[in-house]
């Protein structure tokens, strides 16, 4: 059996012992104290300190001393956002794939790509089974909707660079082609992927918004595209904007 130290970063995990003991400190702390407590070389805790100032993980004082820096307030607010947002709207979810006997998931942004955070699972269908939590934003009915958010700049970056994938040929990997399709989602309320992402799996997604009308989270059906059909693409897209206005109302009053 493999040793899972051999696949620790020595320099990381120093990294992580330092902001660990700052964080159990009272107070501020100097390098000579890291130093001693950690038995870490200060040379090596000066540069810990040094590149997680860079980021805002850590700021220095008058006394030249450090503590910890802003940054956790900034990646923390987003991990409780995202915690928060899967369990108010779990319930929801839990109640609509009961309802129209199909797959239902919440999603989150997470760079450039629809992050899977809950799914509560309806009819049996191999397909949405084998699929992985992470999806390309091009080809996928949540990911549309972010984009569909992103200003025309972002597009042309996000289109010119080797994120869209090509996984069908119903994915769409051209800008112009988007860009039409952006006006649809935004009268619409709603986004589809039809077949992009894998054939015979058909999906429809649904914003979830804050107060200031950005998208927090984003949910989807998922299903056999037959199956759906038969079931009623309108009657499935009502059901699921219904749902995600119960999340939004219910996130609204909390945040």
């Amino acid at each position: 059996m493999e040793n899972g130290n051999n696949y620790i970063i020595p320099m990381i995990d120093r990294a992580f012992e330092v902001i660990n003991f700052m964080y159990n400190s009272i107070e501020e702390v100097g390098i000579s104290q890291i130093s001693k407590e950690l038995k870490i070389p200060k040379a090596t805790v000066y540069r810990i300190l040094f590149t997680l100032s860079k980021w805002g993980f850590v700021e220095k004082s008058n006394s030249d001393k450090y503590f910890l820096g802003k940054s956790f307030i900034k990646y923390g607010s987003r991990v409780k956002s995202d915690i928060d947002i899967s369990t108010i709207a779990t319930p929801y979810i839990d109640s609509l794939a009961k309802e129209v006997g199909e797959s239902v998931n919440l999603g989150i942004l997470y760079e450039d790509l629809v992050m899977t955070i809950y799914n509560a699972k309806g009819e049996d269908f191999y397909l949405v089974s084998k699929l992985i939590p992470i999806s390309p934003l091009n080809c996928s009915a949540m990911g549309k909707l972010y984009l569909s958010q992103y200003s025309d700049e972002e597009l042309r970056k996000y289109f010119n660079s080797d994120k869209p994938q090509s996984r069908t040929i119903n994915s769409i990997i051209d800008l112009e082609k988007f860009l039409e399709l952006k006006e649809n989602i935004k009268n619409e309320g709603v986004s589809y992927d039809r077949e992009e992402y894998e054939y015979g799996l058909t999906c429809i997604a649904a914003p979830i918004k804050n107060c200031e009308e950005n998208i927090v989270a984003t949910i989807s059906i998922s299903g056999p595209t037959s199956r759906l059909g038969y079931k009623g693409f309108d009657y499935l897209r009502d059901k699921l904007l219904k749902t995600a206005i119960e999340i939004e109302k219910s996130w609204k009053v909390l945040y």
